[in-house]
């Protein structure tokens, strides 16, 4: 083989991607409306599909993950904002080139994700024959991160579900007699669109299921409530991206209850509408409180816009956005974008923007982190110590981000908290949480042991400041060391971590502490043995990675597939 099949992989992406923009000849207006339209549809409705399987559609929905950024970007690039143009009706054409060029898209953008894989030692690419690759897993703990999801999944299904159904009890939601109302509003311009004047009591409603709805999202506490941005207060972003969540879970369900009367619209052309740029701030302005300035400010950082696309765009399967700017006064509200995850473009966007900012507020986080960790230790015996501790030793220095301590067993246990910004599918950003990780833990964990080793126990309780929190005769019998990250630390790949360390994420943290049942009365062990047991390595003997599918794509002249037999 002459050339590197990566090489030559590379080379097709770049001549395949040229291609987007010549398939369609139209204004690169009507091509955005088109795609933006169709994404909203397929995200929010396609779940289902007669002449397909499953698997299908689920790598169909992948594709659109991972094309609607690549199909965009090329239209994006040659519109002119300046120019206003109207609102274009979808139609049969218009949806086909739609899905049939994000698909494209979503073929060359999976193919670059396959050679970043490669590059960071996950598979192996060949090329068997002339226009043909396969890829094979060349790793044997393949897909560790499957049980950062799992455990994330379980905060929110178990946890977080249970909270929300004791708010809607309280709340005492009509859903039927919301329905009703909301029929008894909606209009059918043309018997093709959608218009409505919404009630105060109909708002109410709504604003409660988007409050719902942030709570089982991963981001919207990636901040404190006050941290600065721009000199705007987070919850103020927060509280705009909750109020346009429910407008858009009303539009949505407004959307499916006119089908119901008038069968024959097409969501299509209810679902994605244009807004006035001017007239929404102006609304939530007033709604808010805000001046012209916070609302453009914060408007911006949920805004896919002339400033931000070529960054944002590239970001592999990045995030839906909720709004499009598509003229210097016109917005596309992207429902699809508000339903997803709207926190992940707001942070990005704040990191982008206010750097400086950015980094005082994750400076932050360490002490709402450790106030959170403490609340899994609530009882009366544990010492809880509310700020991070300096330990120093033959100029070995570091600090303990978290110290419990059991005046009953006289049990310790350190912590070192990282909160590490969530990724979806950069390699690029995933190497960098791995570098940073368990380089620094690790050095860390060497400082403590040597610390905890070396220093005689008198020394150790007064560097630990235990006797300010009790009035009893403490000496140290034992000591229990965790790593706690807050979104991932399971990578495929990652090896020869500390042994006698408990190393997990937050979720798998709590997800230990509910499910695995008890072993001892010391607290802070049970906590060290329970995280242990929840650990990838010892997962994996009882419960079944799924199985990786089998996929085989054809892409213009060019096949695609995963070799299972390698």
């Amino acid at each position: 083989m002459t050339e590197k099949a990566s090489t030559l992989l590379k080379e097709i992406i770049e001549t395949e991607t040229l291609k987007i923009k010549d398939t369609f000849s139209g204004p690169s207006y009507h091509a955005i409306q088109h795609i933006l339209r169709r994404l909203d549809f397929v995200m929010l409705f396609y779940y289902d599909a007669p002449s397909k399987t499953e698997q299908e559609v689920e790598e169909l929905r992948e594709f659109y993950n991972y094309g609607w950024a690549p199909a965009l970007k090329p239209f994006y690039n040659a519109i002119n904002i300046n120019t206003f143009e109207p609102f274009p009706e979808m139609y049969k054409e218009a949806m086909n080139w739609a899905d049939g060029i994000i698909q494209f898209a979503g073929h060359t953008a999976f193919l670059k994700q396959l050679i970043d894989y490669e590059k960071a030692n996950l598979i192996k690419l060949q090329n068997p024959k002339e226009n043909e690759f396969s890829f094979n897993y060349i790793v044997e703990n393949i897909g560790l991160e499957y049980y950062d999801r799992k455990s994330r999944d379980f905060f929110r299904d178990m946890i977080v579900e249970r909270i929300i159904e004791e708010k809607k009890k309280k709340d005492n939601l009509n859903e039927e007699e919301i329905k009703t109302k909301l029929r008894e509003i909606i209009r059918n311009p043309n018997g093709k669109y959608i218009s409505y004047d919404t009630t105060p009591e109909i708002d109410e409603y709504y604003k409660k299921k988007a409050h719902y709805f942030v709570l089982r999202l991963q981001g919207y506490d990636e901040f404190g409530e006050n941290d600065l941005f721009g000199g705007i207060e987070y919850w103020k972003y927060l509280d705009l991206v909750e109020t346009i969540i429910g407008v858009a879970i009303m539009h949505t369900e407004a959307c499916l209850e006119l089908t119901k009367i008038n069968p024959k619209v097409d969501l299509h052309n209810l679902l994605t509408y244009t807004y006035y740029k001017d007239k929404t701030l102006n609304i939530y302005k007033s709604y808010f409180g805000a001046s012209q300035s916070e609302m453009e400010q914060i408007f911006s950082c949920i805004t896919l816009n002339k400033e931000n696309f070529s960054y944002y765009l590239d970001y592999p399967a990045a995030s839906l956005p909720m709004y499009v700017q598509v003229s210097d006064n016109m917005l596309v509200r992207l429902i699809s974008g508000c339903l997803g995850n709207p926190f992940e473009l707001l942070n990005r966007e704040l990191k982008r923007k206010f750097e400086k900012d950015y980094f005082e507020a994750v400076n932050n986080r360490e002490e709402r982190f450790r106030k959170e960790l403490f609340h899994l230790f609530p009882h009366e015996n544990i010492i809880k110590i509310p700020k991070g501790i300096n330990i120093n030793i033959n100029g070995k220095k570091t600090d303990i981000d978290a110290v419990v301590f059991d005046i009953n067993t006289m049990t310790l246990g350190v912590f070192q908290l990282k909160w590490q910004d969530p990724f979806r599918k950069s390699m690029r950003e995933r190497f960098s949480r791995i570098t940073n990780l368990f380089s620094k833990a690790s050095e860390w964990v060497e400082k403590v042991e040597y610390w905890l080793t070396n220093t005689d126990i008198t020394n150790l309780i007064d560097t630990l400041e235990l006797k300010k929190y009790t009035k009893e005769d403490i000496h140290i019998n034992e000591v229990h060391i965790f790593v706690l990250s807050r979104n991932n630390i399971n990578f495929t790949n990652v090896e020869g971590l500390d042994d006698r360390v408990a190393w997990g994420t937050w979720f798998q943290m709590i997800e230990s502490q509910a499910r695995v049942k008890k072993t001892t009365d010391n607290v802070i062990r049970d906590a060290f043995i329970k995280l242990k047991t929840l650990s990838p390595k010892n997962r994996m003997k009882n419960e079944k990675i799924p199985e990786v599918h089998s996929f085989d794509i054809t892409f213009g002249k060019y096949r695609i597939y995963y070799d299972k037999k390698k």
